[in-house]
């Protein structure tokens, strides 16, 4: 309610692909019988523009103790005795990853950029 409030009604109908007259009726405080679509739309408006926060992916470790991420490797010390084995890993602030060992013991690892070599 407050999206479809603080916005004007035709933005508020485009951002969520509904009909101008629906948004204006959200915002008398009219909730309709059947409320699928009006949810439907926002989940769609909400997951179009969503950024993940910490989500976690598997990686595989590669030869050199490379991680491959979004196009780009990282790397940490002594993550080359781990060649081949998958990592969980989750963006951090610094622009580097955080990885986190599926083995036990589990261990924490920070990666970040590998070099660019022949570059």
């Amino acid at each position: 309610m407050e999206f479809v409030r603080g916005l004007p009604v035709r933005e508020a109908a485009d951002a969520l692909r509904l009909s101008r007259g629906s948004v204006g009726r959200l915002r008398q405080g009219y909730w309709p019988d059947e409320p699928r679509k009006v949810l439907q739309a926002w989940e769609a408006y909400k997951a179009s523009r969503g950024v993940v926060a910490s989500g976690w992916f598997l990686r595989k470790v590669y030869a050199g103790g490379q991680v491959r991420h979004a196009g780009q490797a990282y790397t940490a010390s002594g993550l080359a005795a781990r060649t081949g084995q998958l990592l969980a890993v989750s963006r951090a602030a610094d622009g580097g990853l955080l990885a986190q060992t599926l083995d036990l013991p589990a261990e924490r690892v920070s990666l970040s950029p590998a070099p660019l070599f022949g570059a």
